[in-house]
């Protein structure tokens, strides 16, 4: 084998293993847990590797008592049911939230993803994407 086949083989293998390869965070938190780690990014957070578009925060609290976190979680998903959004029942107010970047699921879940390369999804017609201004009029 010569130097340009060993060179190409390598550069396939250092290629196939890094395009397309997102990493996010992943765990999870119910009411339930004692252990609300999940709620915080610290250097002990579990990552993976994501084969999937997005990753992904599920942040689910009660309305009574307000503000009182039921679930949370950081994942990743190829069709997450939103990409920015919050939805109230009679019961919870939901936060669904995803993004792009590596490692961009960092956030409480309440705030939108800024600057995590959220995208729209291609097969998600006829929702609305919100984009943040300069702040100047």
């Amino acid at each position: 084998m010569d130097i340009k086949n060993i060179v190409l083989v390598f550069l396939c293998i250092f290629i196939g293993k890094s395009a397309g390869q997102l990493r996010c965070y992943a765990c999870s938190f119910t009411s339930v847990d004692s252990d609300q780690s999940c709620l915080t990014i610290t250097e002990s957070t579990n990552s993976v590797d994501c084969s999937f578009k997005y990753c992904t925060i599920l942040r689910q609290e009660f309305l009574d008592p307000i503000g009182v976190v039921a679930s949370f979680s950081r994942g990743c998903d190829d069709h997450p049911d939103f990409l920015n959004h919050e939805v109230t029942d009679s019961t919870f107010r939901t936060f669904y939230r995803a993004c792009t970047n590596d490692l961009c699921n960092i956030g409480n879940g309440i705030q939108s993803v800024v600057g995590g390369g959220l995208s729209p999804s291609p097969d998600r017609s006829g929702q609305n994407l919100l984009v943040p201004g300069t702040g100047r009029s």
